[in-house]
């Protein structure tokens, strides 16, 4: 294969990019240079652009390929694989380095394309690798080279074309092609979705339900959790931070010596754990490897497809996406001129730097070209900028209105996506949680959503008194929760719920025998999924660990510097989330067991004294290791080391994972609830006029005196159609015999009122006849014509 550079075609391509930047980089033609960075395909050609401030001062740039074998299998957890090494010296305008390159192999879904990154080389010959931020495709991690894709010819063979054909008369908004909401959410963490944790097998689970729901099957209880949405939020699929040792996947045996020499790589498969928040926003418009089987970035096409093309009617997919900051692994990655100094989560981003800001939205815009229907922005109240004449830092939200105005072009059909914010403001004042309003970017824009305050973080619906305590909350959602992501289980809420001390909460015990059965009764609760699926206002969000009854928790193994105390922040979920049952099974837990924890009462003891030991040194690794070979008992196992604890770090990690996989708690979920679940939110879709906010006939009420039992009870009145609901709940407390009539309820025919939906183990009866509720139990009528 002819490897050339096509100097005609790169030297009228520089004289663009010198004519766009002749007078600098503005705000004004930023967007426009960002759209040519990374690697383009068109035909034979592929037109290769980045930038970093160092190559003004270099004295050569040069481009670096590396052409895979056949024989490259991405599927392998480790190989040696052949490639074909080139070099070539780029064009260099000021702060932009470029070429155009021919006959370059380049990917799809079938092949993998070349793999390349740029050299900068000073005056005295030494070399610095700079790689592509920009780029669509990233099989071996965010430290390797990026690989060529062409994504314009994946994208052009999409199935789901009627989709989008069909948006502009079924989905779009008149003013501005602006997409509507879902009327429900699902949140899936693709990692432990299923058992083989990625994209593919995500889609190829909806396309066996698909294909069971066309031929009229029964579904198992996993499966019933997986649908009776209109929509599916994906967590990040960005490329995520990466242990600086242990994942090592692309390692060059021999070193290059000319043009067309070949030498071996060391590759393995990426095996990051992550949740998916830990970005640095370096290559955000790719797709996490760790998270495909294949290594090639379609698996995210066909999920997309797959969704939208779901025999029961479309799926729209939302993607969140982390942007308002980054790791300090970002550091090595993007030029210093990103940065605007640390914070808690690594490092503030520059926003006012105007070419940083058009490449975080020219990478929203690729990434949400894959077919995405919405975007929910992680903490909006990061996005931040400082006045330093003011000695004041701001909130950008221009920026936020610049996030929403970024147009999507899918298959020739232009739309700008649903948009969802989460945003804590005035976070993180010590009073945030009593001044936060969840309203401040829905009233700056007209058309985001925005998260409620029931599914942020700090929310433990296993408190006693939580939904007295809560109320006021609960009354903000009649007026405003139509612009509000609404329901009360999700990566954030069951994540603090199990980072609590049981011992410093009044655990509501009602809730089930043990600190496990009270977990789950709290994050899958009947009454309260019967409260925000079938009554409130918003748009109500499940989670699917918390459908499946299945542990969730914080898990990540990529870095050194914090993974003790990550680990053991995450103590207490020895207490909330395992029984001695879990523990004694075999196919749990193996990493633990296998440096000495063979009880669980010995691995509660650790991990509490580790929490213990980290806040009391400061976390000071040495100390802590002091500490911990100091206390008697002495732990079982005895002897520890620094190098001992990080191991420990890395087994917790590695452990939790595969725990919290959706797959592995299969064999535990109920039945009754899954069944239960799917039939709100069935009721859900058939009345979407439920999204609204409270008109002038609509309450929710709890019964006073409250006497030992929260007995939330209300009406809703369907005002175009006449439809009328009255809901009933046992939220919290003793078990109390409720008739609903000899409430305040505007029941003035009671032989017209029929059950709709009631929570497992209730026994449907005449709205006129006492009925029995125990904690979690519910019951949902409706006025039949």
């Amino acid at each position: 294969m002819n490897i050339s550079v096509n100097q005609t075609k790169t030297d009228e391509f520089s004289q663009r990019i010198h004519q766009k930047t002749r007078k600098g980089v503005t705000s004004a033609n930023a967007g426009l240079i960002s759209k040519n960075l990374g690697a383009h395909v068109d035909g034979p050609e592929t037109t290769f652009l980045i930038w970093h401030p160092k190559i003004k001062d270099a004295e050569k740039v040069y481009i670096e390929f590396y052409l895979p074998s056949i024989d490259l299998i991405f599927d392998k957890p480790e190989q040696h694989c052949n490639v074909t090494y080139y070099r070539f010296e780029t064009t260099c305008i000021n702060e932009f380095s470029l070429v155009v390159m021919n006959n370059l192999p380049t990917g799809n879904r079938d092949q993998f394309g070349a793999f390349y990154q740029f050299i900068l080389q000073d005056e005295k010959g030494e070399e610095t690798v700079v790689l592509d931020p920009m780029a669509w495709s990233m099989p071996y991690g965010i430290h390797a080279p990026a690989e060529v894709y062409d994504i314009n010819k994946v994208l052009g063979n999409r199935e789901d074309k009627e989709y989008f054909e069909n948006l502009a008369s079924s989905f779009l908004s008149l003013d501005d092609n602006r997409l509507g909401p879902s009327t429900n959410l699902l949140e899936i963490h693709t990692g432990t979705a299923t058992m083989d944790g990625t994209l593919d097998s995500l889609a190829k689970r909806y396309k066996q339900i698909a294909a069971a729901v066309e031929n009229g099957e029964d579904l198992s209880p996993d499966e019933k959790n997986l649908i009776g949405f209109d929509g599916v939020e994906l967590m990040p699929v960005d490329p995520v931070i990466e242990h600086p040792e242990a994942h090592l996947f692309w390692n060059p045996i021999q070193t290059p010596e000319e043009n067309g020499s070949e030498i071996t790589l060391h590759l393995r498969k990426p095996n990051v754990m992550n949740w998916g928040y830990d970005v640095v926003i370096f290559g955000a418009a790719a797709v996490n490897p760790s998270i495909l089987s294949t290594g090639r970035p379609h698996e995210l096409l066909d999920l997309i497809e797959t969704l939208h093309m779901f025999p029961t009617g479309p799926i729209k997919v939302v993607l969140d996406v982390v942007y308002g900051h980054a790791d300090n692994q970002a550091l090595d990655l993007l030029p210093d001129e990103c940065f605007a100094g640390p914070n808690i989560y690594g490092q503030n981003l520059d926003f006012k730097h105007p070419l940083l800001r058009a490449m975080i939205l020219e990478m929203q815009r690729r990434k949400m070209n894959w077919g995405f229907d919405g975007i929910r922005v992680d903490s909006a109240h990061d996005f931040k900028y400082y006045v330093e004449e003011q000695d004041e830092v701001y909130y950008d939200d221009d920026f936020l209105k610049e996030m929403s105005n970024v147009e999507q072009s899918v298959a020739d059909v232009d739309y700008k996506p649903w948009m969802i914010f989460e945003d804590g403001r005035p976070w993180p004042r010590t009073d945030w949680e009593l001044a936060c309003t969840y309203r401040v970017i829905t009233e700056k824009q007209k058309h985001p959503f925005q998260w409620s305050p029931m599914i942020f973080a700090y929310n433990t619906p296993y408190d006693y008194t939580y939904w007295v305590s809560k109320w006021w909350r609960i009354k903000e959602h009649f007026d405003y929760g139509e612009k509000w992501i609404s329901g009360y289980a999700n990566h954030d809420t069951m994540r603090r719920g199990i980072q609590a001390d049981p011992k410093t909460v009044n655990v509501n015990f009602l809730l089930g025998n043990s600190l496990k059965m009270v977990m789950i009764n709290a994050y899958n609760n009947p009454s309260t999924t019967l409260l925000m699926n079938s009554f409130l206002p918003g748009v109500p969000m499940d989670f699917v660990q918390a459908l499946g009854n299945t542990p969730w928790s914080f898990f990540r193994n990529t870095d050194t510097e914090f993974a003790i105390k990550i680990a053991a922040e995450e103590a207490y979920f020895t207490e909330w989330q395992i029984t001695d049952v879990e523990y004694r099974n075999s196919r749990f837990f193996k990493k633990l067991k296998n440096l000495g924890f063979r009880k669980l009462e010995d691995l509660r003891r650790f991990a509490k004294s580790l929490l213990n030991f980290v806040k009391i040194t400061d976390y000071n690794p040495e100390n802590i290791v002091e500490l911990i070979n100091q206390t008697k008992p002495a732990f079982n196992p005895e002897e520890w080391t620094l190098e001992k604890l990080n191991e420990y770090a890395w087994a917790w990690m590695g452990d939790i994972y595969e725990y919290c996989n959706a797959d592995m708690q299969a064999d535990y979920m109920d039945s009754k609830k899954a069944n239960f679940n799917y039939q709100t939110r069935q009721f859900r879709l058939k009345n979407p006029w439920l999204n609204n906010n409270f008109q002038s006939s609509d309450f929710l009420k709890f019964r006073e005196p409250v006497e030992g039992a929260v007995i939330y009870y209300g009406y809703r009145r369907n005002i175009d159609t006449g439809k009328e609901i009255v809901f009933l709940a046992n939220m919290e407390g003793q078990s109390r015999q409720i008739t609903p009539t000899k409430l305040d309820l505007p029941i003035t025919n009671p032989g017209m009122w029929e059950a709709a939906i009631a929570t497992p183990s209730v026994r449907a009866r005449e709205i006129d006849q006492p009925i029995r509720l125990s904690i979690s139990q519910g019951i949902l009528f409706e006025k039949v014509f």
